[in-house]
């Protein structure tokens, strides 16, 4: 199992060339070897996989709109052979009614199709309200029930998967075989009464000892570090999840600090 960052953690950090050549270095500095591609403003191809290369750092997936997914489908996955990357996520879809996701499933299809036959993965990233209930089915259930495993994969938030109220390592129990990249955050209790906010890996009360382990007995390939909202600056937020994470568990391309 490997370790990356995602870089929605510090979109505000992307706005020009230059800035996401600066945003990789600070990546980098913070331990990754690895990143997640999603928030990218100053989005060129190119530039951002030669400041990858310059600053060693590989590419485990992507987040793209829905609109690239299905209308553009021939130039991402040209993308991914660029970044050298196998997997092309849907990073948000929101729907009102199971009937939206029926149409999802059926919109994306021909995207599906290509995707596979260009030897890559499809993955589709939740949050929580995959989980509210329509004609008592869950749409992340009605996802899994009709979709060809081979073809469409799931990336799973943990800390929205927690917030749902389901079992994060249950989760990956019954979605066994379809979760190669899993995304890490933790949630802390806010001062405000039933709130709660987004934290470093274990700065919250979330079980991340169960999880990991289900990750390893899951077979998942990449553990994903995400902090949507930080109270400090986020690359300080990456660097103590990245610290916390080594240090109690092993990642085939990450050394413990310190």
């Amino acid at each position: 199992m490997k370790l990356a960052a995602q870089l929605y953690t510090v979109r505000m950090f992307t706005n020009t060339d230059d800035e996401v050549c600066k945003m990789f270095e600070r990546i980098r500095k913070a331990g990754y070897e690895a990143v997640q591609l999603s928030g990218i403003k100053a989005y060129n191809p190119q530039n951002i996989a030669r400041a990858l290369k310059e600053n060693g750092l590989s590419v485990c997936s992507t987040h793209n709109s829905l609109d690239r997914i299905v209308k553009e489908t021939d130039a991402l996955i040209e993308e991914h052979r660029l970044f050298g990357t196998s997997y092309v996520g849907l990073g948000y879809f929101r729907g009102n009614s199971l009937e939206e996701y029926q149409n999802l499933l059926r919109d994306l299809q021909p995207a599906l199709e290509k995707i596979a036959a260009a030897g890559m993965r499809f993955t589709y990233h939740n949050h929580a309200h995959e989980f509210i209930k329509f004609d008592g089915v869950r749409p992340i259930d009605y996802m899994k029930e009709y979709t060809d495993r081979e073809k469409f994969f799931f990336l799973p938030d943990m800390y929205w998967v927690q917030t749902a109220g389901a079992s994060p390592a249950r989760f990956l129990a019954d979605f066994s075989g379809r979760t190669p990249i899993v995304h890490f955050k933790d949630m802390k209790v806010a001062q405000e009464e039933g709130k709660t906010n987004m934290a470093e890996i274990y700065e919250g009360n979330m079980d991340y000892d169960t999880i990991y382990a289900e990750c390893l007995n899951q077979k998942v390939e990449w553990v994903v570090v995400e902090q949507d909202f930080c109270d400090r600056d986020p690359f300080e937020s990456l660097a103590i999840s990245y610290k916390k994470l080594t240090q109690k568990f092993r990642f085939e391309n990450a050394q413990p600090r310190g």
